[in-house]
């Protein structure tokens, strides 16, 4: 038995969503102790996300924990690798900016692949003000860009490539109307499937169907829709 999905055709058989969540991916000791160490600088539910997979040092990857910090709308600090250097990282959601030691969105298409996620960062001296909004600050950053390119870039071309995990499962998605992609590097193949999950709900198998890109690429492309806040999920009631 199917109920009926809006805003899609009631014969689609997938229900309505909340805006979908995603879990971080995160590996820290330091998370998976935080929740008993007192009062942190991560907001209580953005750390509960963070924390979910400290268990397992080898699979933390940067992509989750980025979306994790769009999908709560809180600033996180992350110090990334990138080859033999480290960098500094502030995501800030709710300005659409993020700060850094390089032009990230300048580098090679293929540098992506090769950033690393070394840990969270939370600021211990600020602890004691609890319940407080802190952001990390933009101002000690070499350089300050705009978060939209950046969440594109990593999820196109980043070491992450599997579905993040809110957008696995037996579902369909479709671009939210009224959603630009302006000033977004997006080619002619992407171009394509993006206009055609305009008009339907569409799983990958569907997707899959009538497109040259590799499933990796689609799912890659469900990914960077996600973080621009332009994908509609549906999913298949039991």
């Amino acid at each position: 038995m199917f109920h009926s999905t809006l805003p899609a055709s009631p014969t689609t058989g997938f229900p309505p969503t909340d805006h979908p969540s995603t879990l971080a991916d995160l590996s820290l000791q330091a998370l998976a102790r935080a929740g008993d160490a007192g009062p942190s600088t991560l907001s209580p539910s953005l750390l509960r996300d963070l924390s979910r997979y400290a268990a397992d040092p080898v699979s933390a990857q940067l992509l989750p924990v980025v979306a994790a910090s769009m999908r709560h709308g809180k600033a996180l600090s992350l110090l990334v690798g990138l080859d033999d250097r480290t960098l500094r990282l502030a995501l800030h959601p709710r300005r659409q900016l993020y700060g850094c030691d390089l032009d990230l969105c300048a580098l090679p298409d293929q540098s992506f692949s090769r950033i690393r996620l070394q840990r969270v960062e939370s600021d211990e001296s600020l602890d004691a003000v609890p319940g407080a909004e802190i952001e990390p600050p933009l101002a000690t950053h070499a350089h300050i860009g705009s978060l939209r390119p950046l969440l594109w870039h990593l999820a196109l071309r980043g070491a992450f490539g599997e579905l993040l995990p809110e957008l696995a499962g037996e579902l369909r998605c479709r671009v939210t109307l009224g959603v630009t992609l302006t000033g977004l590097p997006v080619d002619g193949a992407i171009r394509r499937l993006v206009q055609r999950m305009k008009s339907a709900p569409l799983s990958i198998d569907e997707l899959m169907s009538a497109t040259p890109l590799s499933r990796r690429t689609v799912q890659r492309v469900w990914n960077a829709l996600y973080l621009q806040s332009a994908l509609m999920v549906s999913r298949r009631m039991a």
